[in-house]
């Protein structure tokens, strides 16, 4: 009984081997939470040691991703999933995905000067997402979130999908989070006070409330995009 007490004290912990098996599986656990039908923020107190995963989330985790090793995941033992290359990064096929514009935060003001022109997404890096995640989107872009005035809901760093809001629609736009550009700036920041219609100007508020507010008139709105979910998002 003491080598076996010894034996698991040597090994690493549930919340490791599950950090282990997110990075081979290679999707985000926002990913994962969705399959599975779970808040995401129960995954993320898992991994930061907050929380330990019940034994109905662990076999959730295998039903939906057989490629995991169940001897890995519960007791340690390699490989970590199961398929001839037992620990290569698993990606998505092809079929299964495919390429959208993204736009990270260093390339904010290149698509603002390049916006006017008509070529803001010409030159955008490309990003791959699953088929499923932009069904229905019609010029879906990813975002990256600059900053934490939206904290905590999006951190810095993390990668939204968001749509284009036609201008004739602006005006109806409130209580969700958008992408907007004005003038030269180009922010995330949530809707809360929509007056096109009646005093021809937007206030853009921050979730986080160090973050501020800011209040934008029509004429200076020259984009404004709808975000719709989170793709990716780091771990904090």
């Amino acid at each position: 009984m003491e080598k076996c007490s010894e034996k698991i004290n040597d090994t690493m912990s549930i919340q490791d081997r599950l950090k282990q098996v997110f990075d081979a599986l290679g999707i985000t656990i926002y990913q994962i939470a969705k399959e599975l039908g779970e808040n995401p923020s129960k995954f993320y107190n898992i991994l930061n040691g907050r929380a330990k995963p019940s034994y109905d989330t662990i076999m959730s985790l295998l039903a939906c991703y057989p490629q995991i090793s169940a001897d890995y995941l519960i007791r340690g033992t390699l490989p970590v999933l199961n398929s001839p290359e037992a620990n290569a990064i698993i990606t998505s096929t092809e079929d299964d995905t495919l390429e959208i514009p993204f736009v990270p935060v260093r390339f904010y003001a290149t698509f603002v000067e390049s916006y006017a022109d008509g070529n803001g997404m010409r030159d955008a890096e490309p990003f791959r997402v699953r088929k499923s995640i932009v069904k229905g989107h019609k010029q879906a872009v990813v975002l990256e979130i600059s900053g934490n005035s939206m904290s905590p809901q999006l951190a810095h760093g993390a990668k939204v999908l968001a749509v284009p809001v036609n201008e004739s629609d602006w005006e109806y736009q409130s209580g969700g989070v958008y992408a907007v550009m004005y003038r030269d700036y180009f922010v995330v920041k949530r809707i809360r006070d929509n007056e096109l219609l009646t005093r021809k100007y937007l206030t853009l508020h921050s979730d986080n409330p160090n973050g501020g507010n800011v209040t934008v008139p029509l004429q200076d709105i020259r984009g404004l995009w709808k975000i719709v979910m989170i793709v990716e998002a780091p771990v904090e």
